[in-house]
């Protein structure tokens, strides 16, 4: 059951992470109407080389589209250099963005040098190195490969990159987490119900606009030391991700393969097929008769049933209706892993799932972003079966498991 959430302003947030505002102490002075730079946060706080690591950032002081461009310094060796190629695309001044990084540092203490100016105008001030309107520095580290091997673990932490108005922050991990979320506007979404797993934390946050936003997930262990437990999280990493509003749903095509009334006496066997690649997600009706999901014998999904009455071809058009399977109020059933076999295929794994229904035809069933297909097993059972392009255990089928 859905829990009930809070929205506010993430004030412990902003203190524990540094996932907030920057110190004014430390930025240049802002000249009226020039963009300046009002948060600049590590995309992951526990770096390792080989890691893609770049800045959260968001500017101020300017209404309009903003450019940015990041230069690091070793502070051991003193050297500058580019960790952006250039100045990145146009955004809103006050939109969560995270410039791509175009290099991969190798460990050491740094200092980052995060320029800000207009989109599309000659900056302000300029150095040997450019223009720019205003300018932001702040202290960073990239330990060496397996540094953190012992902490949370957010590398295999994933988040989608596009959802839609009404869908969930979901995630994907093997610790436990906490989800919030910032918004254009800078407000702040988070779950107060502590730290979950990442399929308990699913339906936390539910994204209510179309937008950008920031994705600040932390990480906890099971076993943190008093110091994590002090500073509230072993680690963070943040996605910016884009919300658009939920596509119209368009009633598919059908052709009618079957109108037979000589296999059954007073019947008439149907076969219709869907002009869709996901059948799954419709019902099909004959004259008030549900048709059944299957693959016939050329390996197409089409939908099968015997309707109680006499039926020419032309009837059964006239009598079908199809609709598309509501997600708001359908129950997703139990579910049992049949195989996790990693010796099948060399790299990859073959999995089967079996969900505890009568109708799995109506459910799609991934792991790890991999669709599974509904076949019939030896044993004459229905089930969900795939290759995963990645050896898993039973454990990280588990949670990387979505059934919709």
């Amino acid at each position: 059951m859905i829990k009930r959430k809070m929205s506010l302003l993430l004030a412990a947030v902003v203190v524990a992470t540094g996932v907030g505002t920057v110190t004014p102490a430390f930025a240049e002075t802002t000249a009226q109407n020039l963009p300046s730079i009002y948060r600049a946060v590590p995309s992951i706080s526990m770096a390792e080389e080989g890691d893609d690591f770049t800045f959260a950032v968001t500017a101020k002081d300017y209404q309009g589209q903003v450019q940015y461009r990041i230069w690091v310094q070793n502070l051991e060796t003193k050297e500058w250099s580019e960790l952006t190629n250039g100045y990145s695309e146009a955004v809103e001044a006050g939109q969560p963005f995270m410039p791509q990084a175009a290099a991969k540092l190798k460990a050491g203490k740094y200092k980052a040098s995060i320029w800000v100016k207009r989109a599309g105008q000659k900056g302000a001030k300029e150095n040997k190195n450019g223009d720019y309107d205003n300018y932001f520095t702040k202290n960073f580290s990239i330990q060496k490969d397996g540094y953190f091997a012992n902490r949370v673990n957010l590398d295999n932490v994933e988040i989608k990159d596009s959802y839609t108005v009404n869908e969930f922050a979901k995630i994907v991990g093997q610790d436990n987490y906490k989800i919030h979320v910032l918004n254009s506007k800078g407000e702040w979404k988070y779950d107060p119900d502590g730290y979950e797993t990442a399929e308990d934390s699913s339906d936390d946050i539910k994204f209510v606009e179309p937008g950008v936003y920031m994705i600040d997930v932390w990480g906890m262990n099971d076993n943190p030391t008093d110091a994590v437990k002090k500073q509230g999280y072993d680690g963070f990493k943040l996605k910016i991700v884009t919300v658009t509003e939920a596509p119209v749903d368009e009633i598919p095509t059908f052709e009618v393969i079957t109108a037979d009334t000589n296999a059954i006496p007073m019947q008439t066997l149907v076969q219709i097929k869907l002009d869709t690649t996901t059948p799954e997600n419709y019902e099909v009706k004959v004259a008030g008769t549900a048709l059944e999901l299957r693959t016939n014998k050329d390996g197409e999904k089409v939908f099968i049933g015997v309707v109680n009455k006499t039926l020419t071809k032309d009837q059964v058009i006239e009598n079908t209706e199809v609709t598309k399977i509501g997600d708001e109020d359908k129950e997703i059933p139990a579910h049992e892993i049949v195989t996790v076999d990693t010796n099948a295929i060399p790299m990859q794994t073959l999995v089967q799932i079996k969900l505890d229904t009568t109708t799995p035809e109506k459910y799609t069933v991934e792991v790890a972003g991999t669709a599974l297909e509904l076949r019939t097993n030896k044993d004459g059972e229905k089930v969900f079966i795939g290759v995963v392009n990645k050896t898993l255990t039973q454990e990280q089928v588990e949670a990387q498991l979505v059934i919709k």
